[in-house]
């Protein structure tokens, strides 16, 4: 199946990747030079931070200029970028990484023309990496299943993106499908090679600025076309899209180091330790939907990327410890068809392999388990550790307790706040509400380190 250019009514700057939008897009279409989505910040380090940008369909010249916020002195870069088209979606996008940074500082950004002119969807803000006993903010989103089929998601992702972007965090976590490289199967591999770029650019596009204010971190879900069970060949396609349109640490990164596919990674910020997985990738037995052999007790991080969370577990310091994955590493759900699947969170807790990283985070002191998957939010305490599940920012299935096994949760779309200040920590599952500019809180939670 090929994709036309469609603009979308999410994205004002140049052209969107869509089809089966509302009646009457294409006469919004717009050939205006600029960006084609608000840049991406990822990868922030005490000194550095990287950038994904993406042109439009003219060729580009101009500078990326920063600044301290609040300070008058810019310091700029030449930025030379391609055009961005239906034959190549990669041509004009550009990974730059600013180095030369002061630590735990926020920083301005601009794209400029030749005319010192910001362009469209050029600006925004990052936070560089805090160390030490010091306060902070973080989010995590998952779930928005955005893709060229399904406009009608656009809404619930921008809306909560918006809403995100208020907050201000340090950074936000994506926690996997966070797209659909292939739209009407369920979780298979691209079936073309640009397809995952097209989704991609999409997926940002509709996100719009919050992924400019912000430094992000994603995590690979089993929509995402990297699953084990996939082809190798149709693995690699999504994954260089991701790589590049969706940067994230790779080995080299942070101390703690990680995967050179930057699908698994581990980094500290203030007096934490973050370590992010993949749930999916290292599974050769097909775990896919109704279809796949696979059962709850066979998952696997596979033998290197076990090993790797042992070792950043053990020598990690820092006294608060959270761990990141689209699913556990096992399943317990409602039935057997979502049993296999990996839903069920912390009832999943002694279950196969998951129950081996359970006794690792006991024994390490991990205070909280985020994961995805299962569409809604809840938290579940299994000796003394919160899996905390963060709802969806876009999917349109909220699985209920028939399909996971939950007796409680909250189905309304949202994000997780977490905000950590010394000994305490405040997580907070939200939403946008409609009758103020600010969130609705519909779920707290405290915890103190002992």
């Amino acid at each position: 199946m090929k994709f036309r250019y469609m603009a979308v009514g999410a994205c004002w700057a140049g052209l969107a990747f869509a089809v089966m939008t509302a009646k009457g897009a294409e006469e919004n279409m717009t050939h205006e030079s600029g960006l084609l989505c608000s840049v991406f910040v990822a990868k922030p380090t005490e000194h550095s931070v990287t950038m994904s940008i993406v042109n439009g369909e003219k060729p580009f010249t101009g500078q990326l200029c920063t600044r301290e916020e609040g300070s008058g002195d810019w310091n700029c870069l030449p930025l030379t970028m391609g055009v961005t088209s239906q034959e190549n979606p990669k041509g004009g996008t550009r990974l730059i990484q600013i180095g030369n940074l002061k630590a735990a500082t926020r920083y301005r950004f601009e794209v400029r023309d030749t005319n010192g002119k910001t362009v469209s969807n050029g600006e925004g803000s990052f936070v560089t990496q805090r160390a030490g006993t010091v306060p902070f903010r973080f989010l995590a989103m998952t779930d928005a299943h955005v893709n060229p089929l399904n406009p009608e998601r656009n809404i619930v992702l921008r809306t909560c993106a918006d809403a995100a972007a208020q907050l201000r965090p340090d950074f936000v976590f994506h926690m996997g499908d966070n797209i659909q490289t292939v739209a009407s199967s369920h979780g298979g591999p691209a079936v073309q090679e640009e397809h995952p770029s097209i989704f991609y650019l999409y997926w940002r596009q509709v996100m719009g600025k919050l992924q400019g204010e912000t430094a992000n971190f994603v995590l690979n879900g089993n929509w995402e076309g990297e699953n084990g069970w996939h082809p190798e060949l149709n693995r690699k396609w999504a994954r260089d899209a991701r790589m590049l349109f969706a940067p994230a640490p790779d080995g080299a990164t942070y101390p703690q180091g990680g995967s050179p596919h930057e699908d698994y990674y581990a980094f500290t910020w203030g007096n934490a330790l973050f370590v992010t997985l993949n749930a999916t990738g290292y599974n050769v037995i097909n775990h896919e939907h109704t279809l796949g052999p696979g059962r709850g007790d066979d998952w696997t991080l596979g033998k290197e990327q076990y090993a790797w969370l042992e070792k950043t577990l053990r020598e990690s310091g820092e006294p608060w410890k959270f761990l990141f994955i689209h699913h556990a590493v096992g399943g317990n759900a409602g039935d057997d068809v979502n049993t296999r699947y990996g839903r069920g969170g912390g009832r999943a807790a002694h279950v196969g392999e998951q129950a081996q990283i359970h006794e690792m985070m006991k024994k390490y002191g991990v205070q909280v388990f985020f994961y995805a998957h299962d569409h809604v939010f809840t938290d579940m305490e299994v000796d003394g550790i919160h899996y905390i599940c963060n709802g969806s920012v876009g999917a349109p299935w909220k699985f209920g307790t028939e399909e996971t096994g939950y007796e409680f949760y909250i189905p309304d779309s949202g994000f997780t706040v977490v905000d950590v200040n010394g000994d305490k920590a405040r997580i907070r599952y939200v939403r946008p509400d409609e009758r103020e500019a600010d969130v609705k809180t519909l779920y707290t939670l405290d915890l103190s380190l002992q």
